[in-house]
């Protein structure tokens, strides 16, 4: 059956089930708060799962972690909140549950849903994610511990954070008064002390990037084939150097932060001219022969004013990697860089731009991807939506002014190859140190973020080969 049709009718089904929470008028067919259709087909069943329940039920079942953290979660998130007793999320950072699926789960423990207005607001979510494979904490004193829980623990098999559930709803509210979501497993299952500890001694010092710089996808050209060439396709054609522009079309392109882009193996072809306007031109030629090819009858391009043009917006200096397997990096070109859709660009005052890069390649912005990072990639890889990125907190650019003179940072510290976080080399450690300073960071604090950072990468790598 055609997927769409599917969805809509799982959604009409969950409507039915739940009409107040949705607002569905079954006479005249109208919902008026509708579910993600992005959402993963397992959403639907916690709907449907949870309906069948009579009011003394138990919903336990074992999915996808995803809903904790996507923005389609969060339909679910309130729902759980509002109406029914989400009393565990069980996580387990030591091995995956099934060894023919790439994908991270959890287990979830749900009383059956509540009708009555927000009764759920009362009751105590807790977050549990396990440090030992769940077949070696089967006993039940562990799960005593966790159901008297009533604050922050951590033992050598676990780590417990029990929550209210009307917390966790005004936590997730956004300034509209709408519930939009929240990254409770980057936030409750996965982060360490040391985030919280972070998140107390940088009040005035970290802010969201969002607020002090615009992120954007980099240029989906809808046909890389004709969009994106390489050197011998560039002296092949002999297209004018004004209509070609180095591209980064692939984080291997970037052996290190500082970029060249006389070196890059690639240029996009960006063209703003009527065809008229083109005549006797390379340009114009590589066009024909692209229309010979029908790039120009692709959905992805047929519908642009002119098929041949992906825009001329403004060239980022600044450009995130979106997917990573252990560390994030954002790529510096002083002069601009356009980038493929595999980043994301960000703009932002001309004079904040190095600083901005210093904050985002730091060890402290490490930690705050990877507790927010999208993980259900294969061999454990990490990926970060363009809204997320806006969302994740870094240290202000302006604070770099206010350091102590006679520090050397400079865009020079950025051209080391060495950069996995695994493994800090002296030029990160040197941006770290400015950091740290900024933030005000004891040396045991300091040891506690490369500690922290690294058991999370290490552990989310380890764990995808269980």
């Amino acid at each position: 059956e055609n997927k769409k049709a599917y969805k809509a009718k799982l959604a009409r089904a969950v409507y039915q089930a739940f009409p107040e929470f949705f607002g569905y008028q079954p006479l005249k067919d109208k919902v008026r708060h509708k579910l993600d259709a992005k959402s993963d087909l397992y959403v639907y069943f916690y709907f449907h799962g949870l309906s069948l329940l009579n009011p003394r039920g138990t919903f336990c079942t074992i999915t996808s972690n995803s809903w904790l953290d996507v923005g389609y979660g969060r339909n679910l998130q309130e729902f759980l909140l509002k109406q029914s007793h989400l009393k565990m999320v069980l996580d387990n950072s030591a091995k995956r549950s099934f060894a023919s699926a790439d994908v991270n789960t959890v287990i979830c423990l749900i009383s059956a849903p509540d009708r009555n207005h927000d009764a759920g607001l009362q009751h105590t979510t807790r977050f549990v994610n396990f440090t030992e494979a769940f077949e070696a904490i089967l006993d039940p004193v562990i799960f005593y511990e966790i159901e008297i829980a009533s604050e922050r623990v951590r033992t050598q098999e676990h780590r417990i954070y029990p929550l209210l559930q009307k917390l966790l709803l005004d936590t997730g509210t956004d300034d509209k008064a709408k519930y939009a979501g929240d990254k409770w497993g980057g936030k409750y299952l996965r982060a360490p002390d040391t985030y919280w500890h972070l998140l107390e001694k940088g009040q005035e010092k970290l802010v969201r990037l969002g607020d002090v710089a615009t992120i954007r996808f980099g240029i989906k050209t809808g046909a890389d084939k004709f969009f994106v060439l390489n050197g011998d396709s560039v002296a092949k054609w002999q297209i004018e150097s004004e209509f070609l522009q180095p591209f980064i079309a692939s984080p291997r392109d970037a052996k290190s932060v500082l970029i060249s882009p006389a070196h890059l193996p690639y240029h996009i072809f960006m063209c703003p001219e009527e065809k008229n306007a083109l005549a006797g031109t390379s340009a114009l030629e590589y066009i024909k022969w692209g229309e010979a090819q029908k790039f120009h009858q692709r959905p992805s391009t047929k519908h642009r004013r002119r098929w041949y043009d992906v825009g001329q917006p403004t060239i980022p200096l600044l450009n995130f990697q979106r997917n990573l397997s252990s560390t994030a990096r954002t790529l510096y070109a002083p002069d601009g860089c356009y980038a493929t859709a595999k980043f994301a660009e960000v703009h932002i005052h001309a004079d904040l731009t190095l600083p901005l890069c210093f904050s985002l390649n730091s060890t402290v912005f490490q930690l705050m991807v990877n507790l927010t990072g999208y993980a259900n990639l294969g061999g454990g890889a990490l990926s970060i939506s363009v809204s997320d990125l806006s969302n994740l907190l870094c240290v202000h650019p302006n604070l770099f002014t206010e350091i102590k003179k006679g520090t050397q940072l400079d865009a020079s510290l950025l051209a080391s190859e060495e950069w996995d976080v695994l493994s800090p080399s002296p030029a990160r450690i040197a941006i770290d140190n400015v950091i740290f300073d900024i933030l005000e960071l004891t040396q045991g604090e300091r040891d506690g973020v490369y500690e922290a950072v690294i058991n999370l990468v290490e552990t989310r790598l380890k764990k995808a080969k269980s």
